[in-house]
């Protein structure tokens, strides 16, 4: 690449302006700027970008995510937003725009001593194989998607265990400190995983401050007691519920799946989630049908990763920036 034309930078929320057309150019569609500052609303640092001639040719972000694994925290990185202009798609080298931006992006911020401790995503298995041919990517797993009919679970399975209302984690009311408790709960159950952090922050943050988009969190309570058990966060499509998220203890998921199916049959849908092959066995129950889907899971390239973290993300839908 001529040095002259050619230009690799970091870019910040000061740049968004610069990124946003970019983003129209390659999807077919503009994001507004109000639903790109929720995406990273808390990442100054966009990403990284390449520029021909000043004008942005490509682009490849994150978003930071913490992460518990025994008792501590890691920040890790959830890559999302690979973006190469239509006149370099061509280019699929070492030498190429993708190439370039996400080399740049975790040789400078992802690894020992750096700002993150790993990098994950879920592109699909084209951008995937990419990925793998340049090096840049190592396979961490794969979304499987659980499918259950529009039918309700028998009645005695609905009348188990608790009863279901609809709640948000706001501070105001309470919910927060329940959510809160139910990801303590979900920890304990799964030390030998890296779970991305669902506390009540993660929760307003994700399921009730995105711009032009409804999500349904509901809570599971014990019958008895009130105990909380359990909470999870749906949205409703015309022709399914996508369940996308969950936090609470192992022990409540036989619950939670009644509660999203009931939800969903009662509006006449059927009912999906995606999960990682890591945890997608704990879910497959009630006649659940279970097929690979088509969103991969990479790690960066690194030796720390098959020592640490490869094969032990615990992730569903709701822990992309897209669903």
């Amino acid at each position: 690449m001529p040095v002259a034309q050619w230009r690799l930078d970091s870019v910040y929320a000061q740049d968004d302006a610069r990124v946003l057309p970019l983003f129209a150019d390659v999807f077919g569609h503009a994001v507004s700027p109000q639903e790109w500052a929720w995406k990273y609303a808390d990442n100054p640092l966009r990403g990284v970008m390449l520029s021909h001639d000043d004008r942005p040719v490509a682009f490849f972000g994150g978003m930071a995510r913490s992460f518990h694994y025994q008792g501590k925290a890691y920040l890790a990185v959830q890559n999302g937003d690979v973006m190469v202009h239509p006149s370099q798609r061509g280019v699929f080298t070492r030498r190429g725009a993708v190439y370039q931006v996400a080399s740049r992006f975790f040789s400078q911020y992802v690894g020992p001593a750096r700002a993150y401790a790993f990098a994950f995503g879920f592109p699909n298995s084209r951008h995937m194989r990419l990925g793998l041919k340049l090096g840049l990517y190592q396979q961490a797993g794969q979304l499987q998607e659980l499918r259950w009919p529009a039918t309700l679970p028998p009645l005695h399975r609905r009348l188990m265990g608790g009863y279901v209302q609809p709640m948000w984690p706001d501070p105001h009311d309470g919910a927060a400190a329940t959510i809160d408790g139910l990801w303590r709960d979900m920890q304990a159950s799964w030390p030998e995983l890296f779970l991305p952090c669902r506390d009540s922050a993660r929760w307003v943050y994700r399921y009730r401050s995105r711009p032009s988009v409804t999500y349904h969190v509901l809570l599971i309570r014990q019958r008895l007691t009130g105990r909380p058990l359990a909470a999870l966060a749906l949205r409703e499509h015309p022709d399914h519920v996508h369940w996308l998220d969950y936090v609470g203890a192992s022990s409540h998921l036989g619950s939670a799946i009644t509660a999203a199916r009931t939800w969903a049959a009662r509006r006449g849908l059927p009912l999906r989630t995606l999960v990682n092959d890591t945890v997608a066995s704990l879910f497959s129950q009630q006649g659940a049908e279970w097929a690979p889907s088509d969103i991969m899971i990479p790690a960066n390239a690194s030796p720390e990763a098959k020592r640490n973290w490869l094969g032990r993300l615990w992730l569903m839908g709701g822990d992309s920036d897209f669903m």
